[in-house]
C-alpha cells in the first residue's frame, strides 16, 4: 500500500488509500494479528489523520483538491462515541467565499479555540478556549452565563455548551454523524445558529464540520479535527 503524494495526489486516490488502511486495520483486529510492529500499527492508525493534515497544508496552493479530499474523507466516517477532553485543530475554512484564505491566515496566527469536552453519559459537552483578553471581553458583553475555568489546565476556560445526538449529515444526508447543537441557552444568538458534525475516520481520528444557519439554509464554515487528549 503506497502513500499518495501529499501535494499532487488525486482526491480519489487519497480516499482509496484511507479506505485500504481501514481495511487492513479491521483485518488485523478481527484476526488478532500480533505480527504488526508498534510502528506499523501506529502508521495505520494515523493514516487518516495524516491525510487530513496533508490536505490542510495543500489548501494554500490547491484549494479545490484539498477541500475535495476533506469532503471525501468525511463521508468515510461513522458516528463516534467521544468522552472526555479532546484537543482541537482547525483544518480549513470552507465557506466558499473569496475571503477564506485571509481568514485562514488569521487563524493560523492566533486561534483561541483549543478543543472540546464530551460527557457521553449525558450526550453533552462544551468548548475549550484560551482564557485571554478575547474570552474575558466576551464575558463582559453578555455571555457570562456559562463559563467554567479548567483547574486541570490553567489558562483555559470552557464555554458554549452543546448537546449531541446521531443524525444524518447536513450536506451528506446518507452519512450518519454525531451532530453537535448549540441551540439552547445560555449560548448567545450567533452561537445558537451553529451546528457541528463529527465523524470517526479509520484509526480513530475525528473529523468535523462546522455549519452556520442562515435565513434559509446552512452554510459550511470550516473543517476541524479532534484528537483524544
Amino acid at each position: 500500500m503506497r502513500e499518495p503524494d501529499p501535494f499532487t495526489a488525486l482526491p480519489e486516490d487519497v480516499e482509496t488509500y484511507v479506505i485500504d488502511a481501514g481495511k487492513l486495520l479491521r483485518q488485523a483486529e478481527s484476526l488478532n494479528i500480533e505480527e504488526l510492529s508498534e510502528a506499523q500499527s501506529r502508521y495505520l492508525h494515523e493514516t487518516a489523520m495524516r491525510e487530513v493534515r496533508f490536505a490542510h497544508a495543500r489548501l494554500e496552493n490547491d484549494r479545490r483538491a484539498a477541500l475535495d479530499i476533506l469532503s471525501r474523507l468525511f463521508r468515510l466516517g461513522t458516528p463516534p462515541h467521544p468522552d472526555g477532553r479532546y484537543e482541537g485543530e482547525m483544518v480549513g475554512l470552507s465557506t466558499g467565499l473569496l475571503s477564506d484564505p485571509f481568514f485562514e491566515w488569521l487563524t493560523r496566527l492566533y486561534l483561541p479555540w483549543q478543543g472540546k469536552t464530551f460527557d457521553a453519559r449525558t450526550s453533552s459537552g462544551d468548548n475549550v478556549f484560551s482564557d485571554n483578553a478575547w474570552s474575558k471581553a466576551t464575558s463582559k458583553l453578555g455571555w457570562p452565563e456559562y463559563r467554567i475555568h479548567d483547574d486541570d489546565r490553567p489558562g483555559t476556560v470552557r464555554v458554549f455548551p452543546f448537546r449531541s445526538y446521531v443524525a444524518p449529515g447536513i450536506e451528506d444526508e446518507d452519512v450518519q454523524v454525531l451532530r453537535i447543537s448549540y441551540a439552547d441557552s445560555p449560548n448567545p444568538l450567533p452561537v445558537r445558529r451553529m451546528v457541528d458534525e463529527v465523524v470517526e475516520l479509520p484509526g480513530g481520528y475525528i473529523l468535523g464540520k462546522a455549519h452556520m444557519r442562515g435565513l434559509r439554509e446552512f452554510r459550511r464554515v470550516c473543517f476541524f479535527g479532534l484528537v483524544k487528549a
